[in-house]
């Protein structure tokens, strides 16, 4: 897909899944996406862990709670509805 999206982090589901509010997308997206979304994490690059492997839910919990995120769609799991996704974690916007 090759799109963008971003915001805060609504709740963690799994050690490698959540669910953002979609705040914020790229005005170049060719797809239209909810105002939230499941996440299913393909990578993510926090500068506070950059270390990041599969985590539990306890610790993906530590790790994005309260953040702001941006992620690039790899592609919608046609089974779950979820968006596979690069993950970025990263300041909210000005006026956030």
């Amino acid at each position: 897909m090759g799109d963008g999206i971003g915001g805060p982090v609504l709740e963690i589901l799994t050690g490698n899944a959540f669910r953002i509010a979609v705040t914020h997308v790229r005005k170049d997206n060719s797809e239209e996406y909810g105002r939230s979304e499941k996440i299913i994490i393909a990578k993510i690059d926090n500068p506070e862990r950059p270390q990041y492997a599969e985590a539990t839910k306890r610790q993906l919990e530590q790790a994005l709670s309260g953040k702001f995120l941006s992620c690039n769609v790899q592609y919608r799991d046609s089974k779950t509805d979820a968006l596979v996704c690069n993950v970025f974690v990263q300041k909210p916007p000005e006026g956030f």
